[in-house]
């Protein structure tokens, strides 16, 4: 199943505390998509997910 998350205009935290809320629902195989235009995402989501 395909997710579509968009967080634009929200500043962090923000589309990260709202992407761990998706996550936790989500089955494995899952595709979730995010959109956010917030500089601080750019770093804090792909630091998370590591």
């Amino acid at each position: 199943m395909k997710h579509v998350l968009d967080t634009t205009g929200k500043l962090c935290p923000f589309p990260l505390i709202e992407l761990q809320k998706l996550i936790k629902g989500i089955e494995k195989g899952d595709e979730v998509v995010l959109d956010y235009d917030c500089a601080q995402a750019t770093e804090n989501i792909p630091r998370w997910a590591a």
